[in-house]
């Protein structure tokens, strides 16, 4: 996937969209339970990867020193605007190499699933690894797994506001253990219409194998329940979300 269209042109229009599915309070709730329950270093730090337009990094920005990392120029470009005291780099997750370490490590709304094979996941989760102090903690949700994967399901997403129509339309075919993700976007903006495509390349893993992957690395791992406090199981149908403990 050429980097350089992700986002690049939408970006603008991510926050309306998620709008109208994401409860990002619930998901920080879960993050400051999961980081009081099980992480043992005395610091701060908070590493936010993949931070997108900072929606998470808002509302935990109060409690931690907050870095955000994220490949997209646009998409920071938003996040700085929305964020007080939050600072920002361009990095790629899988060539993460920074001079400091953090007590929390955070990849949310599916963003390692921007890893597209096992191996390209071992180097990320490695990166974080190496970037926790011991017993600091590493969180995040594995969207898109075998487990509750629907081969043909079509989303549809409008947005509808003074000035602004917008439609993104997306169709999920599994080729291996990869998603390719076209966005059709059709937008009328301000009397302007456009239309385009947003591609992503997209990994689909089995949950399990993701779990051996944190723990031949070092992490003691947990998985829980769509940010709940209830234990993972495959039989639920639910997205697993990661705590891993650097030892």
């Amino acid at each position: 996937m050429p980097k350089e269209l992700m986002y690049k042109k939408f970006a603008k229009y991510y926050d309306k969209i998620q709008a109208q599915k994401k409860d990002y309070s619930r998901e920080v709730d879960f993050i400051e339970w999961a980081i009081k329950k099980h992480k043992k270093s005395e610091g701060n730090k908070l590493l936010d990867v993949a931070c997108g337009t900072a929606n998470h990094a808002v509302l935990l920005e109060k409690n931690y020193k907050i870095l955000g990392i994220d490949i997209s120029k646009e998409m920071l470009e938003i996040a700085k605007r929305k964020t007080k005291n939050v600072k920002f780099e361009i990095w790629d997750m899988k060539k993460l190499n920074l001079p400091e370490r953090f007590d929390v490590i955070i990849c949310m709304f599916s963003a390692i699933n921007y890893n597209t094979s096992y191996s390209e996941l071992e180097t990320t989760l490695r990166n974080f690894y190496n970037h926790l102090k011991p017993g600091g903690v590493l969180i995040y949700d594995l969207g898109f797994n075998k487990e509750t994967w629907i081969e043909g399901y079509t989303q549809i997403v409008t947005v509808v506001e003074d000035g602004l129509q917008l439609a993104r339309i997306s169709q999920s075919h599994l080729d291996g253990d990869v998603f390719n993700a076209n966005f059709i976007f059709l937008v009328k903006d301000k009397g302007k219409f456009d239309f385009d495509i947003d591609q992503h390349k997209i990994g689909v893993f089995e949950t399990l194998k993701v779990k051996k992957i944190m723990q031949k690395i070092g992490f003691k791992t947990i998985i829980y329940s769509d940010f709940t406090k209830r234990l993972w199981s495959k039989k639920l149908k639910k997205k697993p979300v990661f705590v891993g403990i650097k030892p």
